[in-house]
């Protein structure tokens, strides 16, 4: 019996198409191509549109109104891709013969000009984590409790170390357990090293990653670690949920909550607004891959080399470095010399 595609609606097409995202994807993931659809659906069904019939012409009809309501290109962008994952799907799971958009050609997004912490921000960056805590350097400060100001201070700076060193997603590092932070032994150019390691468990990609830490960097979260017992100590195991890194009563950290923490230190070292969490791993993985890019695609978690390239940005400093140490004339001119000094002997 053949199927009756016609017969399928834009709602019972979403629907399905969201109960597969549940089912495989982040809530967020969920919430975002929910939004990106409905306004789809509610457009092609005030047109008159079947979902069968839906094709280039009607997209980019679609496309010319958002742009005349004013939608920046990026928006736009992730409107067609939205479109096209969307009629994918639905002709992969036979809710229509086949997607009139899979050779749709999407036009490329502009890349947004992100701010790149300076070297010279960073340590600006985690001074003020700990000043801004302390009564002598910040009078607000003396009207929250020691204990207080012991929790925020050892915490804050042991989570952004923590996104420093390891170069990961907020959601990954307020995700993880105590238990990923571990001390273990490793073998580094054949000889065995114990050294420190968090574990990602909750990835974008889907994909757990295991990643070192600096001595430094081990020291801060053992530091906090310290603080979160004191403050846990009276709580059961069955209780404590078990991150490493918690709020004020013990749970998951909020990840808007904390970004207006990093904000007000941020702020009172005089820096740029322009600086946020992922501003972070942008400066992390850009000074990993002037040492190794295929390493610093594992830490960060891509899939693509392409992807980390994104995040490198060679400062003239690093490429006159690299130039001089290549020496390719030099060497050329050298190897020139030494044949010539045989031909003379």
């Amino acid at each position: 019996m053949d199927t009756d595609f016609t017969s399928v609606t834009w709602e019972e097409a979403l629907k399905s198409f969201l109960l597969h995202l549940k089912a495989v994807r982040a809530p967020k993931t969920v919430d975002y191509y929910q939004k990106e659809l409905i306004l789809l659906l509610r457009w092609a069904n005030v047109q008159n549109i079947p979902l069968e019939r839906f094709g280039k012409r009607h997209l980019d009809e679609y496309l010319v109104m958002r742009s005349d309501s004013g939608k920046s290109q990026s928006t736009l962008h992730h409107d067609a891709l939205t479109a096209k994952v969307f009629m994918k799907w639905c002709a992969r799971n036979d809710l229509i013969s086949r997607s009139l958009l899979a050779d749709y050609e999407v036009r490329a997004a502009p890349r947004p000009n992100m701010y790149m912490p300076t070297e010279e921000d960073v340590p600006k960056i985690l001074s003020a984590l700990h000043d801004i805590w302390d009564p002598n350097k910040n009078t607000d400060a003396r009207y929250t409790s020691p204990t207080k100001r012991s929790f925020h201070r050892e915490r804050n700076y042991a989570l952004v170390i923590a996104l420093l060193d390891s170069a990961c997603r907020i959601g990954e590092v307020l995700s993880l357990k105590q238990e990923d932070f571990q001390h273990t032994k490793v073998m580094v150019k054949g000889i065995e090293r114990a050294v420190w390691q968090i574990t990602i468990r909750k990835s974008k990609g889907r994909e757990p990653r295991t990643i070192p830490m600096s001595k430094d960097g081990a020291d801060a979260i053992r530091n906090w670690l310290t603080v979160r017992n004191r403050v846990m100590k009276n709580v059961s195991k069955e209780d404590d949920e078990g991150y490493l890194f918690i709020s004020e009563t013990g749970g998951r950290i909020d990840e808007g909550r904390f970004l207006k923490t990093l904000k007000k230190s941020i702020r009172y070292a005089g820096l740029t607004d322009d600086i946020t969490l992922h501003s972070l791993r942008r400066f992390s993985l850009n000074q990993l891959s002037k040492i190794d890019v295929l390493a610093t695609q594992r830490i960060a978690g891509h899939k693509d080399t392409k992807t980390t390239l994104i995040y490198t940005r060679l400062d003239s400093g690093h490429l006159v470095d690299a130039h001089e140490r290549a020496s390719v004339v030099g060497n050329v001119l050298a190897s020139k010399r030494a044949d010539r000094k045989k031909r003379l002997v």
